[in-house]
């Protein structure tokens, strides 16, 4: 959360810019996950990589390389969305203990939403051969192996958009990159400790995904230096500072 926040303070023109692109590539709703999608890259390789290249080509050319990619996972985040918020307002004046425990239930159901909007893309780009959907899997797994760390996360996350959402500015200039890097700089601290409690194995054993390779092998598959794609992870980050998922 910290680093996330000081992230966003060192480097705040980058996520104001990331944020207008964001909001005006929204405004079509079919095209708002692949620009999420684009938003969150720019919050990851702002952290892992200062000297990244210019972020509107970057949010640029990851929204196009995403387009299609990301909507599937956008409806199905819509779909879950709707079928939460619903049930919690249609049994908003009925009581009794059975439907207390739906609604706790429900409550997890927002915060486990949440953890997997946060998490998805971020893990997407520490994949070597990312898939939207292994990602999300990777995300949950996540999820339930650091409950109380997520449970801080989706707080901050949440609190920063409830006073957003009441000033309302914050939402056009700056909120919605500052939960993209909360869910960026959340992925990187897992991902960072399970690889120093318990080396590579750690993140095969806590984030495996459909784009992972060979034990034996953990490089496999990834980019040779200087042939970075659009839309996939930095190329720096997999070959020296990260093992790739």
């Amino acid at each position: 959360m910290l680093r996330a926040l000081n992230d966003v303070r060192q480097q705040g023109y980058i996520y104001i810019w990331a944020n207008l692109a964001f909001v005006a590539l929204s405004l079509p709703l079919l095209t708002m996950p692949a620009a999420y999608a684009a938003l969150c890259r720019v919050a990851h390789q702002t952290q892992t990589e200062p000297r990244s290249p210019e972020p509107l080509e970057l949010f640029w050319e990851t929204f196009k390389s995403l387009l299609w990619t990301a909507l599937p996972w956008g409806m199905a985040m819509a779909g879950a969305a709707f079928m939460i918020v619903s049930n919690m307002f249609a049994y908003a004046d009925v009581q009794g203990v059975p439907i207390q425990a739906l609604r706790m239930t429900w409550l997890l159901g927002v915060m486990f939403w949440t953890a997997i909007l946060l998490f998805t893309w971020p893990i997407y780009y520490e994949m070597a051969e990312p898939t939207v959907w292994g990602a999300a899997r990777n995300a949950a797994v996540l999820v339930l192996r650091n409950p109380l760390f997520t449970l801080i996360v989706v707080a901050a996350a949440l609190i920063l958009a409830v006073v957003s959402t009441l000033a309302m500015i914050p939402w056009l200039l700056l909120s919605c990159g500052a939960v993209a890097a909360i869910g960026s700089a959340a992925v990187i601290d897992r991902l960072d400790a399970y690889r120093a409690e318990r080396g590579t194995d750690a993140v095969h054993s806590c984030c495996r995904g459909t784009g992972r390779r060979q034990r034996g092998d953990p490089l496999a598959g990834a980019e040779p230096q200087g042939q970075h794609q659009p839309g996939d992870a930095p190329t720096r980050d997999r070959a020296s500072r990260r093992t790739p998922l």
